[in-house]
C-alpha cells in the first residue's frame, strides 16, 4: 500500500501491527507496549472515547496529562474514535491552560486523576474522563448512539478506582466511524502563541500527515530496526515527526521524560542503554547535552541521524555533536506548525566556521517555497530578504475556530490561485545561492524551540497588579527575552508572577524596571529606545516604603 492510497493514520498503524506485532512500539521509564498491545489498548479507549463523544466523528478532545506511553495511547484512542487530540501539557499555568479550553471547547477532555484539580483551577466544570480508565478491558459493548448507553454515560463515576467502566461504543459505531474517516479528517490541534493574548490552535489533518511523514521516513532511510528517542513534548509538533514515523515503519519509540535533561548521566545512559539510533530533537535540548560536556561520560554509539529544529542552531554547539557522533546523519529541518512541520532540510556534510550561519536546505517533495517582498513579488536576487512562503502538500487546515486568522495568514497565490501558508519568517539567498534565515517579520519568536507572540507575553503581563505597562524584546544572538516594564511592583515579584501567568519558556530571561517609556515621532512607543530607559532604584523604593510603614 502506498502512503497516497491511506485514508487514515490508522491505516498505517494497522498494517505496521500486523507486520511487527510482538515489538516494541513504545517505551517510557516505567511502561511499554508491543505494537499489538498499542492497538489493543488504544481501540479500548477509542470505544470509551467515541461512547463520550455519542458516535459524533471530527469532534475536539484534550487530553491533560504526562508525556508517556499511556498519554500516547489515549491519543491514538481519540483518533480511533474519530476525534482529534489536543495534548495540554501539565506544566502549563492555569490561566494559559484556561485560555486553551476556551479556543478548543472540547467535546471530550481526558486527564490524569492527578491533574483533574488543576482543570477545576482552570475553570473546567464538563465531565472529565480519568486516563487510566480508559485502558480497561472490554466487558460488553454498548451502542454509543443508543438512549441507555447515553443515559449510562451522564451517570457513570468520575472518581478512579470506582468500579463501574466507562460505558463503550459497539463494533458497528466503530465501523461506522472507521468509514468516515478521510484524509481530509482533522488529526491533531497544535497550540502556538496568539498576538491577541488568546493561543491559536493548528488543526492538522490526516492527509497532511500522511503525506509529510512518507517524505521524510525515505528521505532520512527509518527502519523498523530504529529506536527514535523522543525528546519533544506531545504538545510541540517535533513530536509529531516521532510518533508517526513510528507508525508509518515499526520503529520503537523510546519516551524521554524531561526531568532526565536536568542529570547528564541519566539521560545519557538511558540513551545508551536503550539503542538509540536516531534523534529528531529541539535544538535547545541538543545543546543541553553539548554545554554540559555530556559527551566526557558517555556517547551514544548507535546514532544514525541526528535532527534539529525550532530554531537557529549554534554552529559551536553542532561541532561538538559531529565531533562525538562521527556515524551519524546530521540535518537541520526547518518549518512552523501550519505547514506540517517542515517544508526545507539541509544536511550538514562539511563543518562550518563558528560564526557561520546553516543554510535552510532544499524543499521536501511537494512543497514549494518562495520568498515574497512586501508587494507580494517573487524575490530571486541574492541578499534581498523575503517572507518564506509555502505551498503544496501538507498545509494545516487552519486554526481551529478562527476563520479571521486563518485567512489571514493561508491565501491564494498566482494564476491559479494555489493555497498558500505566509510563514512570517524572513530569509535571503546568500551568494552561495541557498537560503538562510533572518528572523521574524513581525514580533513573534523563537525560544527554546517554541514560536513565541512578544504581545501574548506583554498582555499576560500587563495584567498582573502593579504593572502599569510593559513591552518585551527578544536578544536572537543571546536567545534571551527581556521584560521592560513600569509600575509599583518590584523584580522579583513580577518574576514569581510571570511563573503563575505564563509557561517557563515563555517567562522573561531578564526584568528590567523602568521610570517611563519614550515616544517616536509617530507617537508610538519607540521600542528602540528601550535599552537606554532610566531604570528604577528599587532599593531606595524599598527604603521609602519601610520610612512609610
Amino acid at each position: 500500500m502506498k502512503m497516497k492510497d491511506q485514508n487514515s493514520i490508522l491505516d498505517a498503524l494497522e498494517k505496521t501491527g500486523l507486520r511487527h506485532k510482538d515489538k516494541i512500539a513504545v517505551k517510557d521509564p516505567e511502561a511499554g507496549y508491543t505494537w499489538s498491545e498499542l492497538i489493543v489498548r488504544s481501540k479500548r479507549a477509542g470505544k470509551c472515547i467515541a461512547a463520550a463523544a455519542n458516535g459524533r466523528i471530527r469532534f475536539p478532545a484534550a487530553i491533560l496529562a504526562d508525556k508517556s506511553a499511556d498519554l500516547l495511547s489515549a491519543m491514538t484512542g481519540v483518533i480511533y474514535a474519530g476525534g482529534f487530540y489536543a495534548v495540554i501539557n501539565p506544566e502549563q499555568p492555569a490561566k494559559r491552560i484556561e485560555k486553551i479550553l476556551e479556543t478548543l471547547s472540547p467535546e471530550v477532555m481526558i486527564a490524569e486523576s492527578k491533574y483533574q484539580e488543576k482543570l477545576l483551577e482552570a475553570g473546567y466544570s464538563g465531565r472529565i474522563y480519568d486516563l487510566e480508565l480508559l485502558f480497561s478491558e472490554d466487558k460488553e459493548d454498548s451502542d454509543a448512539s443508543s438512549p441507555e448507553a447515553q443515559e449510562e454515560t451522564k451517570s457513570c463515576p468520575d472518581a478512579p478506582g470506582e468500579a463501574k467502566a466507562y460505558p463503550r461504543a459497539s463494533e458497528k459505531v466503530m465501523a461506522g466511524i472507521r468509514e468516515n474517516l478521510s484524509r481530509e479528517s482533522p488529526l491533531y490541534g497544535i497550540f502556538t502563541s496568539g498576538s491577541t493574548g488568546n493561543p491559536k490552535c493548528v488543526l492538522v489533518s490526516h492527509g497532511a500527515v500522511i503525506d509529510f511523514i512518507g517524505h521524510f521516513a525515505e528521505l532520512f532511510d527509518f527502519r523498523s530496526d530504529d529506536v527514535i528517542a523522543s525528546q519533544a513534548p506531545f504538545d510541540f509538533d517535533v513530536s509529531i515527526k516521532d510518533i508517526f514515523t513510528a507508525f508509518f515503519t515499526g520503529a520503537s519509540l523510546l519516551l524521554i521524560p524531561r526531568e532526565y535533561f536536568s542529570t547528564a548521566k541519566t539521560l545519557m545512559d538511558y540513551l545508551c542503554d536503550n539503542h538509540a539510533t536516531s534523534l529528531t530533537w529541539a535544538v535547545s535540548a541538543l545543546c543541553i547535552i553539548s554545554g554540559l560536556h555530556c559527551f566526557s561520560y558517555r556517547v551514544p554509539d548507535r546514532l544514525r541521524r541526528v535532527m534539529f529544529s525550532g530554531e537557529v542552531m549554534p554552529v559551536k554547539q553542532l561541532n561538538i555533536w559531529m565531533d562525538h557522533v562521527k556515524n551519524a546523519r546530521f540535518v537541520n529541518l526547518y518549518g512552523p506548525s501550519e505547514i506540517t512541520c517542515n517544508c526545507m532540510y539541509y544536511e550538514v556534510k562539511r563543518s562550518f566556521a563558528t560564526d557561520g550561519k546553516l543554510p535552510l536546505g532544499k524543499e521536501f517533495p511537494g512543497r514549494t517555497v518562495l520568498l515574497l517582498d512586501e508587494g507580494g513579488n517573487v524575490i530571486h536576487e541574492k541578499n534581498q530578504p523575503g517572507e518564506i512562503c509555502v505551498m503544496g502538500e501538507s498545509l494545516a487546515l487552519g486554526y481551529y475556530g478562527n476563520p479571521e486568522e486563518t485567512a489571514r495568514h493561508f491565501v491564494r497565490f498566482g494564476p491559479e490561485g494555489q493555497r498558500m501558508y505566509r510563514t512570517g519568517d524572513l530569509a535571503y539567498y546568500g551568494d552561495d545561492g541557498e537560503m538562510y534565515f533572518a528572523g521574524r517579520k513581525d514580533f513573534q519568536i523563537k525560544h527554546m524551540g517554541h514560536r513565541i507572540e512578544l504581545e501574548e507575553i506583554e498582555r499576560s503581563i500587563d495584567s498582573a497588579e502593579g504593572v502599569e505597562r510593559c513591552l518585551s524584546t527578544f536578544d536572537q544572538k543571546k536567545n534571551r527575552i527581556y521584560l521592560y516594564y513600569k509600575g509599583e511592583i518590584d523584580k522579583k515579584t513580577l518574576h514569581r508572577k510571570a511563573k503563575e501567568l505564563l509557561p517557563l519558556y515563555m517567562v522573561p530571561n531578564k526584568f528590567i524596571h523602568v521610570k517611563d517609556f519614550l515616544l517616536n515621532k509617530n507617537g508610538k512607543t519607540d521600542r528602540k529606545a528601550l535599552p537606554t530607559l532610566e531604570e528604577v532604584d528599587e532599593s531606595i523604593r524599598f527604603k521609602e516604603q519601610e520610612m512609610i510603614k
